[in-house]
């Protein structure tokens, strides 16, 4: 069954793009020929995230317009409401409900992604990922199915810029996509597809940066000419075509006839080159990254730009760069082979930590949901947690990151390490001594005695992002350990349950509270294997700030890890040091491999695919080799077979 195209008001759309024209509902695990002669899967709004699920906010009709709860995991997805006033608050845990019950919340979740925003004077508590599906035994050591991938919104909003030279930001790039978030990544290949609403934005901002090119000088970059003949036409669109197509077209390449008519259409230069920007920029070509390959021995192999494509926007969220494009082209010809290019160009994107931001961060926010410190309600009556020092938070887990990327450390050293980043302004929060600090961040020990834990559980950043408008939430902080660090599966409440949380009536700790609240009978089979685990963070309240009593009451960080992956329950003492939350989570093969499984998926864009295990197998084997240090952990995702081959997909 052929996919359902969008039609642009472009009159000449048709005849730039084939039969493709621009993708609406397209699944983007099936893959369409870019020629038109390949037939990919149907694909239903559902599967693709196209219809959205209904929030428990007041006005929220849909998700987003993208993402149903079906599709992404999502049990009551946050949904369009502007104030979100008739939701529930959701459990505590934050698996079912993104609707807020909050009177003044702004903004009520984001397209069916489990409701990566909650609104700033919301009460409700932003639900986090779904964990992955266990992987799928390995029995030929087969790599994932071909598909074809929409750039998300940031990857077209740079690349643009990109292919521009746009360093001033000046492009009037239109705000097109909102890509739903599952399972904590905005990446998923099968969720990112153009819709019909798409297409009209994207002829706007097609023709808008078209026009902007044109009247700011920024043609000239990719033709000598200023003729509107043949030759120039094909000069012109075989220069702007290898950034915007990110490959190189070679002179008998059909699209070049198929282009140069716009071209040749035209009486001047800027008429001629403007159609042909507006039209590439609207080309599927431009829009979806290809992993199709071509037939080798039963499989496919990704051309080297296919390839080239992958790691520029794993490694820096951009379209490649003229000195990638030109290793792909050594690769095409024969004089550099493939695993050469992904090795040079990975250090060289990677040298210095220039894309951090990209490489490590994008994956840890999304894994481990450090954005959360910005999107979690607070509470200004109890403590008023301002903007600088959500800021100076997120740079203290940040500088832990990369660190430990650039210093060939892994999660362990992570998670264990004896020293944080810190301003004399945090260092104050924190109770930390900020002699000799000042505006800058300075590498600061926290040893037995300083009032802090060492290690990234302890940053403000978690302490904030998992916790309640008012008091920490051991649920939340459980979660985030159980799902996203071992990945277990937290199965929602049962219908019917009443899971808002209620607060206490007596004086007790936090800790005291939640069990009474959740020994009951019904909450207890899922509590368990949170709030055992959260316990362990008890050292610290809602804000992230130490304490040693709570409501006048002993602290008790006792912390059992029922059924473990292996089964056991495992009883640890506190957040950090021998024994504790952090040094187990540190020598556990599970959280590597459990990492490994999230971070394959953010590098893939594929949460689960036939024989996965294959991958992961591989992964896990490179970067043991590599003594599990994050930087051979994402190196060896670029290694995989998955990388560079393909089957089809059936």
């Amino acid at each position: 069954m052929l996919c359902s195209w969008a039609v642009s008001r472009l009159t000449l759309a048709a005849s730039v793009l084939g039969s493709l024209s621009l993708l609406a509902g397209c699944s983007a695990g099936k893959a369409p020929g870019l020629t038109g002669d390949e037939v990919g899967g149907s694909g239903s709004a559902t599967a693709s995230g196209g219809s959205g699920s209904s929030s428990p906010g007041s006005g929220g009709s849909s998700a987003g317009g993208s993402g149903s709860s079906t599709a992404t995991g999502g049990s009551n997805a946050g949904g369009s409401g502007s104030a979100a006033s008739g939701g529930t608050s959701g459990t505590d845990a934050g698996g079912s409900s993104a609707g807020g019950s909050g009177s003044g919340g702004s903004s009520a979740g984001s397209a069916g992604s489990g409701g990566s925003s909650a609104g700033s004077a919301g009460s409700a508590v932003i639900p986090p990922p779904f964990a992955l599906s266990p992987p799928d035994a390995c029995t030929s050591n087969a790599p994932g199915p071909r598909k074809l991938w929409r750039l998300s919104a940031s990857q077209f909003d740079a690349s643009v810029r990109s292919i521009f030279k746009d360093t001033s930001a000046s492009a009037p790039v239109g705000s097109i996509f909102s890509d739903p978030i599952i399972s904590g990544f905005s990446v998923d290949a099968n969720a990112l597809v153009i819709q019909g609403l798409n297409a009209s934005q994207l002829m706007d901002s097609a023709e808008a940066v078209a026009a902007w090119a044109t009247q700011n000088d920024k043609l000239s970059q990719f033709a000598s000419c200023t003729s509107v003949d043949a030759n120039c036409a094909q000069e012109f669109i075989q220069g702007f075509g290898r950034r915007a197509f990110r490959t190189t077209l070679a002179k008998n390449d059909p699209r070049i006839a198929t282009y140069s008519a716009l071209f040749t259409a035209e009486k001047t230069f800027n008429d001629a080159a403007s159609a042909v920007v507006s039209a590439m920029l609207q080309s599927p070509y431009f829009l979806y990254r290809s992993e199709l390959g071509t037939a080798s021995s039963g499989s496919y192999t990704l051309t080297p730009y296919e390839v080239a494509t992958e790691l520029a926007y794993l490694l820096t969220g951009n379209t490649p760069d003229d000195a990638l494009l030109t290793a792909a082209d050594s690769v095409a010809a024969g004089s550099l082979d493939m695993k050469s290019m992904i090795d040079q160009e990975s250090d060289r994107l990677l040298a210095a930590g220039a894309n951090d931001a990209t490489a490590v961060m994008g994956f840890m926010n999304g894994w481990l949901g450090l954005d959360r410190l910005y999107t979690t309600a607070k509470d200004d009556t109890v403590f008023a947690l301002t903007k600088a020092l959500r800021d100076d938070m997120a740079s203290e887990s940040q500088h832990l990151i990369a660190e430990a990327f650039n210093g060939g450390g892994g999660i362990a050293s992570l998670l264990t390490t004896d020293h944080t980043f810190l301003n004399a302004e945090l260092a104050t929060f924190y109770g930390v001594s900020a002699s000799g600090l000042g505006t800058d961040f300075k590498s600061v020990p926290l040893g037995p005695g300083s009032g802090r834990d060492p290690g990234l559980l302890a940053t403000g950043t978690i302490l904030n992002g998992y916790a309640r408008p008012d008091i920490s939430s051991p649920t939340q902080r459980g979660h985030l350990v159980r799902t996203r660090m071992l990945c277990g599966g937290i199965d929602p409440p049962p219908p019917g349950v009443d899971t808002k949380f209620k607060p206490s009536t007596q004086t007790e700790t936090t800790r005291q509270h939640f069990e009474n609240e959740h020994s009951v009978s019904s909450c207890k089979s899922c509590h368990v294997y949170m709030d055992w685990i959260g316990f362990g963070f008890e050292q610290y309240d809602g804000f992230g700030r130490y304490r040693t009593t709570d409501n006048g009451l002993p602290i008790d960080t006792s912390v059992t890890v029922y059924a473990d992956p292996e089964g056991k329950d495992d009883a640890l003492q506190g957040l950090t040091g021998p024994g504790s939350l952090s040094e187990y989570l540190a020598q556990s093969d599970d959280v590597q491999r459990c990492m490994e499984r999230y971070w394959a998926y953010y590098a893939y864009g594929s949460s689960s695919w036939a024989e996965d295990g294959c991958t992961y197998d591989a992964v896990y084997q490179e970067a043991a080799n590599g003594n599990f240090a994050l930087k051979s952990v994402l190196k060896a995702l670029v290694h995989a077979q998955n990388f560079t081959s393909r089957v089809h997909d059936e």
